[in-house]
């Protein structure tokens, strides 16, 4: 008997003691200042002043963080020939590479 009296005396104190540490101290946060209602020139000012920040922060970010987006690449016209014969060098390194393959190693057989 002395050991639930105990023990449930032990997880009472702990629930009583959490929740009280998680109320914080009285009186220590301030309430803000109240809210001045900004003029419609303000705003528009403002507005601009973060959008120039933010185009300027896209422009200096380095290549390769999140969100960076790269440059297309200049678009050049191709023939079907010159598809065609660089189709075929890769495939014939392709067959020249397996060839060469090590015994032994996973891929089709010779």
């Amino acid at each position: 008997m002395k050991k639930v009296v105990l023990t449930l005396g032990v997880a009472l104190a702990q629930m009583f003691a959490v929740g009280a540490f998680a109320q914080g101290e009285a009186g220590t946060s301030k309430a803000p200042p109240p809210a001045q209602k900004a003029s419609p020139e303000e705003r528009a000012a403002a507005r601009a002043e973060r959008k120039a920040a933010g185009t300027a922060a896209i422009k200096d970010q380095p290549p390769g963080e999140v969100g960076g987006v790269k440059k297309a690449a200049p678009a050049t016209k191709v023939s079907a020939e010159e598809k065609a014969a660089a189709r075929a060098k890769r495939k014939a390194e392709g067959a020249a590479a397996i060839k060469q393959a090590p015994p032994g190693e996973v891929g089709p057989s010779k």
